[in-house]
């Protein structure tokens, strides 16, 4: 039974670190993109003269 316990430990431990790396990948994606402009509705950087 030990060993069954064992292996659990082990399994959650990589599936909670899998998580992360994935949790960390989205957010990073998400940073990397140009966001949507509130005033035109364009994308385009942020601080982005509007003529």
């Amino acid at each position: 039974m030990t060993v069954i316990y064992g292996l659990l430990a082990l399994g959650l431990g990589a599936s909670a670190g899998l998580a992360a790396l994935v949790v960390g990948e989205l957010r990073w994606e998400a940073r990397q993109r140009i966001p949507r402009c509130t005033t035109c509705g364009e994308q385009h950087h942020r601080h982005a003269a509007h003529r």
